[in-house]
């Protein structure tokens, strides 16, 4: 499985376990292997075993969400010796009040410290490893009371946000395996409503969006595209973000109400 990654990441097989690794695998992944809740959307409820990830993810043109995305990170990240494990986090952002224990995450031990890293939560996530309780000009993490650690995000000039907040409990993969069942299932969660894919490539963000693609460049206004079709959709799939959708997608975007 380690080396069908590093394929699928376009990285070599001898990479050291130093911060330079972590930082490209991770920056690797945000571009290599999208961000996407396509079969959510479509009914299902993601296998997360090792097989089934190697199958959809490293064999075949898929992304996942943060359930799929972060155990495969993981156990890439072992199998090159990197001190690594999981936890389960609660979201915070657009939220008025805390959600369940849903999100997951990767810590990294590494030279005396500890980093966190996470390619599953879309857009305003971490895109490097951030050194907790290091400043960092637009991530932070802070301990709360009742909480724990919280990551928080600036979106403008003083004006922070919070992303989601995890404590240092152990985390199995069955913890991860609830964590999926209740974003997958649960009445209202976003990922049953609505169908959203992103991407980092360079300082370059790709969001679909619905029917919405909207690309963030560094330094320029950001690029808004209304697809009118699903067939517009598959296609913005396929040549933006590398992606085979799932059977059934064109009726689940009918169902659904984005056209």
């Amino acid at each position: 499985m380690r080396d069908a990654w590093l394929s699928r990441l376009g990285l070599p097989s001898d990479l050291p376990v130093t911060l330079d690794s972590l930082t490209t695998i991770i920056r690797a992944h945000l571009d290599r292997i999208p961000f996407e809740n396509l079969s959510v959307f479509c009914g299902d409820v993601p296998e997360i075993d090792p097989d089934a990830l190697a199958a959809k993810i490293l064999h075949h043109r898929r992304g996942g969400y943060c359930v799929e995305l972060n155990p495969l990170l993981f156990a890439g990240l072992r199998a090159l010796g990197f001190d690594a494990r999981l936890r389960m986090a609660r979201v915070l952002w657009q939220r008025d009040v805390p959600g369940p224990r849903s999100h997951c995450l990767c810590l990294v031990r590494l030279d005396g410290g500890e980093y966190h890293v996470d390619v599953g939560f879309g857009g305003p996530g971490p895109t490097a490893p951030l050194l907790l309780g290091s400043d960092d000009p637009d991530l932070r993490t802070e301990t709360r009371a009742e909480l724990g650690t919280v990551l928080s995000r600036r979106v403008g000039k003083d004006d922070w946000r919070d992303l989601y907040a995890f404590t240092d409990e152990l985390t199995t993969m069955s913890d991860v395996q609830a964590g999926n069942w209740l974003a997958a299932t649960l009445p209202g969660s976003i990922f049953t409503r609505g169908l959203i894919v992103t991407r980092h490539s360079g300082d370059t963000r790709m969001v679909l969006d619905g029917a919405t693609f909207r690309k963030f460049a560094k330094g320029a206004e950001p690029e808004v595209e209304s697809l009118q079709t699903p067939d517009a959709v598959l296609t913005c799939l396929d040549e933006v973000f590398g992606i085979d959708p799932p059977t059934g997608l064109k009726d689940a975007l009918v169902q659904k109400g984005i056209f």
